[in-house]
C-alpha cells in the first residue's frame, strides 16, 4: 500500500513496502503520551495540595519564625507552595494562614518568591539560609536540590526496589543523584509502565 502524494512506490507513513504497519506509528504514538506526560509533570509538587506549580512566577517559599524559650529564633517548616490560589482546589489557600499560624503557635509566617531562589543569585540566597543555621539543614539541602538541579524534582519520590535497585543505585548517596542518574532513572520510569513514569508527582 502507498501514498500517491509522495510519488509511486513510497509507502504511506507508517505502513512497510509489504503493506504490513510498521514500528514508526507507534513509535510516534508513544513520543505523544511521554510529551503530554513530561508536560503534566514540569515544574515542582506543591508541599501544601500537592498539585504541580508550572512556573517559577507560581511557586512561593515559605517558614514559620518563633522564639524559643531563651529568646534564639527559631525556624521551621520550610516547604514550597503555590504562590496564589489554584482553581483546581476551591476555598483552599496553599500558603500559610498568618492570622492561624500566630494563634495556634505564636508563630510569624516567612517566606519568598521561587524566583529568588533559582539561578545563581538563588543558589547564594539558598547558601547564606544554609550559613545561618536558623533553618534545618536537611530541609535547605533538599529545597536547593529541588530548585537548581535539573530533573531532581521529578525523580526525588522514586523509590528504586528489587532487580531495579543495581540499576538505580546512586554513585553517590540516596536523594543526591548525578544528571546520568537522572535521565537513567526517567528513562526507567518512561519504559516501566505510563504509571510509573508518575510516581514522582502521585506520591505524598
Amino acid at each position: 500500500m502507498t501514498d500517491s502524494s509522495l510519488g509511486a512506490g513510497v509507502p504511506a507513513p507508517g505502513i512497510n513496502s509489504l503493506g504490513f504497519k510498521n514500528r514508526s506509528g507507534f513509535t510516534q504514538m508513544g513520543s505523544k503520551h511521554r510529551s503530554k506526560r513530561r508536560d503534566r509533570l514540569k515544574g515542582w509538587r506543591c508541599d501544601s495540595c500537592a498539585d504541580m506549580i508550572t512556573s517559577v512566577q507560581a511557586g512561593w517559599v515559605e517558614w514559620l519564625a518563633s522564639e524559643d524559650k531563651h529568646g534564639n529564633d527559631v525556624l521551621s517548616g520550610l516547604r514550597l507552595v503555590h504562590r496564589g490560589r489554584q482553581k483546581k482546589v476551591p476555598n483552599h489557600n496553599c500558603r500559610y494562614d498568618p492570622l492561624q499560624e500566630f494563634r495556634s503557635g505564636r508563630t510569624i509566617v516567612e517566606g519568598l518568591p521561587l524566583e529568588r531562589l533559582v539561578g545563581a543569585d538563588g543558589l547564594m540566597i539558598l547558601l547564606s539560609l544554609l550559613a545561618e543555621g536558623e533553618l534545618p539543614h536537611q530541609e535547605i539541602l533538599e529545597l536547593v536540590k529541588r530548585v537548581q538541579i535539573p530533573g531532581y524534582e521529578l525523580v526525588r519520590n522514586l523509590s528504586p526496589r528489587g532487580q531495579r535497585s543495581k540499576l538505580l543505585s546512586p554513585v553517590l548517596s540516596h536523594g543526591y543523584y548525578l544528571q546520568s542518574e537522572i535521565r537513567e532513572m526517567l528513562g526507567w520510569a518512561n519504559e516501566t509502565s505510563p504509571i510509573a513514569a508518575q510516581i514522582a508527582y502521585n506520591k505524598s
